[in-house]
């Protein structure tokens, strides 16, 4: 388990990401979200970020009827050179990781390339009319200060679909519900802040072509409220009891702080 140390305080906010956080590891929450130590951005983070920013151009600048693969493109290219990438991908290229996917700049920027005109698989763009992009929701559910961003949203027919895109592997359906998730979240922040009912959810996971729906009922966007403000509960008390424990599971394999920050892995180097 991990103490409060001098000058750690709970952050002002939760998102889904630290909710989810927390409830697979304690200590990382706190290493993370209350310590302030910062995991350094890796190849596949990197990748899905570029991607986002792609998809945001793309939905943002172009006109309904001119997107199609040459506007995609050169919104990839756009993207790359006003956002300094070759900068970003360069140095995290040279560290030459077994588990690298990609040997050069130009493996990486084919590979997005690739990556994103699968969106022409999943949808006709043609037909998106995004009411919001990357659109900011924060807000309190049931006194829990919240924020995230939302991929995309549109509204038909009094339905508001909400939709993530997703650059890593399709999960197993046994896996899915802990994805949606974060959308239940965004339900439950558009429902209080600007007055929705009706929602269905979507998971776009662009490298692989694969759209995974779901229409989520009462009960959905309760249990997603309940362990919204039972997760907040927890950290008071952890917080409190200066009593965050980590939590070993096959995650672990990917955590940043397995080799040297976590008290499980570290016994020695217990904080």
């Amino acid at each position: 388990m991990t103490s409060i140390e001098e000058g750690s305080k709970l952050p002002e906010h939760l998102s889904a990401s630290s909710i989810q956080t927390y409830i697979q590891c304690p200590e990382k929450f706190k290493l993370s979200r209350v310590d302030g130590i910062k995991e350094p951005p890796t190849t596949h983070t990197t990748f899905g970020n570029f991607v986002h920013d792609v998809m945001e151009l793309f939905y943002t600048t172009i006109p309904p009827e001119e997107r199609n693969i040459a506007s995609l493109r050169s919104c990839c290219t756009a993207t790359w050179v006003n956002g300094g990438w070759e900068d970003i991908v360069t140095p995290l290229l040279r560290m030459r990781a077994p588990q690298l996917t990609w040997k050069s700049i130009n493996d990486f920027r084919w590979g997005a390339w690739w990556c994103v005109e699968n969106i022409f698989v999943l949808e006709d763009p043609v037909a998106v009319t995004p009411s919001g992009v990357e659109f900011e929701v924060f807000g309190k559910i049931d006194g829990v200060l919240i924020k995230g961003y939302i991929d995309r949203w549109t509204e038909a027919n009094n339905m508001v679909t909400i939709s993530d895109y997703k650059t890593g592997k399709v999960p197993a359906d046994k896996y899915a519900g802990d994805k949606f998730f974060q959308l239940c979240l965004y339900a439950l922040l558009m429902r209080e802040l600007h007055g929705k009912e009706n929602f269905e959810l979507e998971l776009l996971y662009i490298k692989h072509g694969v759209r995974k729906k779901y229409s989520p009922s009462e009960l959905d966007l309760e249990k997603a409220k309940n362990t919204i403000v039972n997760t907040k509960k927890e950290i008071l008390v952890s917080h409190e009891q200066h009593n965050w424990p980590a939590i070993p599971s096959g995650l672990c394999n990917f955590c940043y702080f397995k080799s040297h920050l976590c008290s499980y892995w570290n016994p020695a180097n217990e904080r």
